[in-house]
């Protein structure tokens, strides 16, 4: 029994279906009548048997001249744009994993540095904190000596 176009359909993932109907919905009709257009041109140009023997066929040998390399220039910025577009949406679905990843590397780094941190200033806390028990020491060791004093 063959397979019904469902079926193959299902194979591929809901990106991959509207890539294919991006294509064949937009951008193939979109081409299509560019070349269209641009064989109409070169055919009106030949085809016109005036194109020596008057200004109107002469005027339009000029438009035809002038346009279509107007017509591929553009067909060849279209393709840079959708280039562009699809690159787009790679890297959009691309980001946030790596994203997450540089996130990660950052907060990796940053709890190094904390640690670090705090291993360099650990004795110098130490020493801050035996400097001001020994101020203590000495305050209550002077008032007390001052107070036998006054006795």
């Amino acid at each position: 029994m063959k397979k019904s176009d469902r079926s193959d359909a299902a194979v591929y993932t809901p990106e991959q279906n509207h890539a294919r109907e991006n294509f064949w919905q937009i951008l193939f009709p979109l081409i299509l009548v560019c070349v269209l257009l641009t064989v109409s041109f070169v055919l009106l140009l030949v085809y016109a048997g005036e194109i020596g023997s008057s200004t109107e066929g002469l005027a339009a040998a000029a438009l035809v001249v002038i346009a279509l390399p107007a017509f591929l220039v553009l067909l060849v910025f279209l393709l840079v744009f959708v280039a562009l577009i699809i690159g787009t949406a790679k890297v959009t679905a691309w980001l946030p994993g790596a994203g997450k990843q540089v996130q990660t590397v950052f907060s990796s780094v940053s709890s190094a540095v904390h640690k670090g941190s705090r291993e360099v200033l650990n004795p110098l806390l130490a020493i801050g904190q035996k400097s001001a028990e020994f101020g203590y020491v000495l305050a209550e060791l002077r008032h007390r000596l001052l107070k036998g004093k006054v006795r």
